[in-house]
């Protein structure tokens, strides 16, 4: 295994050969050259050692819901990662339930702040969708109560989105990541999140709730605060 040390020096150096000092680059660049040969390393095996992976908690079984997909995405967009969707089984008595989780994958730390706002977030969200549910009318169906809870869900979503300035990703970045992916899951297929169904006249009422609630979300003052608290509105 190669030292924590060498990894961080090279790593310097290569950050130094793109100097605008010529004399400084050329010198650099050699010496980030001479210790890949000497532990056997190429630039990606560099650019990988870079990436970390933090896992959160998601609040769904085997296949999530479209809601916390976005989610996902939003948390990406705010912090240079990305996400992969795993599900695990767990057998209990005779049945199996499926226990999913979000690795986020990034660079320079940016794995583990996501993952804390994106259970930051999950949780203000799904608070957010209970009360509006319990505030519905007692006796309508079941199914509309769900649709109607997962489409305040994502107008939610998509109204925090608001508040979030995207990090863009370098293609050499974006390589690594799924580089990193790759290597750690293999060939990964396309998530299809689950969704409840086209939307009814009456259900648009949620979307506007949805999206209002969400506009109030300040995501980078959340995870600012020392402790993990729920994330506050205003």
């Amino acid at each position: 295994m190669i030292p924590d040390r060498i990894m961080r020096k090279i790593e310097r150096c290569l950050a130094l050969s793109q100097s605008a000092n010529a004399h400084e680059a050329g010198i650099a660049l050699r010496q980030a050259q001479q210790l890949m040969q000497r532990y056997g390393l190429s630039e990606q095996d560099i650019t990988l050692a870079s990436v970390t992976d933090h896992t959160a908690t998601a609040q769904a079984g085997k296949t999530p819901p479209r809601y916390l997909n976005s989610l996902a995405t939003l948390v990406n967009s705010a912090f240079g990662t990305q996400a992969v969707y795993l599900a695990t089984p767990q057998l209990s008595g005779t049945q199996v339930r499926w226990i999913g989780q979000w690795q986020f994958l990034g660079t320079d730390g940016a794995s583990q702040v996501a993952a804390y706002a994106y259970e930051v977030l999950q949780r203000q969200l799904i608070r957010d969708r209970q009360a509006y549910q319990s505030g519905l009318n007692r006796r309508i169906k079941r199914a509309t109560r769900i649709r109607r809870g997962d489409a305040f869900a994502e107008a939610w979503v998509a109204g925090a989105r608001e508040s979030i300035v995207p990090v863009e990703l370098s293609p050499a970045a974006t390589e690594a990541l799924e580089a990193y992916a790759q290597r750690q899951h293999g060939e990964l297929s396309s998530l299809s999140p689950r969704q409840r169904g086209q939307l009814r006249h009456h259900d648009y009422q949620a979307v506007h709730q949805g999206y209002d609630a969400g506009r109030q979300v300040r995501l980078h003052d959340a995870i600012q605060t020392p402790e993990r608290e729920a994330l506050g509105h205003g």
